[in-house]
């Protein structure tokens, strides 16, 4: 008997995910939807202020159940400081995180990166 495994295409389910859930216009008064890729970046494509991004980091790695105990967001965003909180010194280096990224954890179950 044959055993035919289909291998899951992480890619195509994790940009179809977020392209239902976190859509992105062309335009703000057309709804013509961007097509996200793997080079999209959360800050430069999405826009996502931090609070933002951990809110879609957390539901896309629940999702696809990655385990992100070893995720660090200081890492990819740059976090505003009240005016009374001194900034860290030297100020972090700033990565960029991609979709691209999410696909490879996906893929992994685990966050991969950091």
């Amino acid at each position: 008997m044959d055993v035919i495994l289909m291998s899951r295409d992480y890619e195509s389910e994790v940009i179809r995910y977020i392209m239902e859930r976190y859509p992105v216009r062309k335009r703000w008064f057309r709804p013509e939807l961007r097509q996200v890729t793997k080079e999209w970046t959360l800050a430069d494509d999405f826009q996502f202020v931090p609070e933002d991004a951990h809110a879609f980091l957390l539901d896309v790695f629940e999702h696809f159940n990655i385990e992100y105990s070893n995720f660090d967001g200081r890492n990819y965003f740059e976090y505003e400081y009240p005016f009374w909180q001194k900034r860290p010194s030297p100020e972090p280096e700033i990565k960029p995180l991609t979709v691209a990224m999410i696909i490879e954890s996906a893929k992994a179950g685990k966050w991969l990166f950091d």
